[in-house]
């Protein structure tokens, strides 16, 4: 596609043009994301080699992250782009996005460049293809844990909060499917709840193969902060070498993946 196409009566460079890159309150809003990802889709010619497409897409991710000269709208932005692209596996995406482009033109400090670098290794640790960080830490029943203890087939990681109602239903469909699957292991990590509450949970599901982790240190936790977590619930499916298999939205993708 040229930089002038029109789309809906306007040009590429319009539908970029008419989101204000300045105005910080918009981060954190869904139509933020949603016009980014609106000129970032029209910037791909589906008729184009997907290695063609995944260059549309890269000068598209310029285009947007050289507009982004306040660090707090290049951090949302970027978060929100790379996690998206890792989330779908999209790996050539996410190798291109951890070199930072641009942050040379956004006004931050040491310390801010430090936390997108950070945030950028955090990503790639955790791309499709890569083994999963490793988990040492005590258990919500008191036992030490490791994940590459596992002996499992494979591994369903999952990252939730007990305030999340999407994360407990997320938990009762995992009780529904997992029990027949005695090659799986569930680790659950609930960022956020007491410890307590999330044991109800799990010992309601009756997941027979699951292991409870529940650090009480939230967002700030080291195993969060590892798998580049920012939003619950998270899946990662691993294999019996603790190879990152994908990144599934729900339990039907898991249940496609172990079945």
């Amino acid at each position: 596609m040229s930089a002038c196409q029109i789309v809906n009566g306007q040009t590429k460079i319009d539908l970029l043009d008419r989101i204000d890159f300045n105005d910080t309150t918009l981060v954190g809003s869904e139509r933020l994301m949603s016009d980014i990802l609106y000129y970032i889709g029209t910037c791909q010619d589906t008729t184009e080699s997907a290695q063609n497409q995944i260059y549309d897409v890269i000068l598209a991710v310029d285009n947007v992250l050289a507009r982004c000269t306040a660090l707090p709208m290049y951090r949302y932005v970027y978060q929100n782009l790379i996690s998206g692209f890792s989330a779908l596996g999209v790996n050539a995406l996410v190798d291109y996005m951890v070199h930072l482009p641009y942050l040379e033109f956004v006004a931050t400090d040491t310390s801010g460049a430090e936390e997108m670098r950070k945030m950028a290794e955090s990503y790639c640790r955790v791309r499709i293809g890569s083994k999963a960080p490793d988990i040492q830490t005590v258990a919500a029943d008191g036992t030490p844990f490791e994940l590459y203890s596992i002996n499992a087939d494979y591994t369903v990681l999952l990252f939730w909060s007990a305030n999340c109602p999407h994360c407990r239903e997320m938990i009762k469909e995992f009780g529904r499917y997992l029990p027949d699957k005695k090659d799986v292991t569930l680790v659950s990590v609930c960022v956020i709840g007491k410890k307590n509450t999330a044991r109800k949970i799990i010992r309601k599901a009756k997941i027979a193969n699951s292991v409870l982790i529940s650090d009480g240190l939230g967002w700030n936790s080291r195993i969060v902060d590892d798998y580049a977590v920012d939003m619950t619930p998270s899946v990662f499916v691993l294999d019996k070498g603790k190879t990152i298999l994908s990144k599934p939205f729900d339990v039907d993708e898991v249940m496609e993946i172990i079945k």
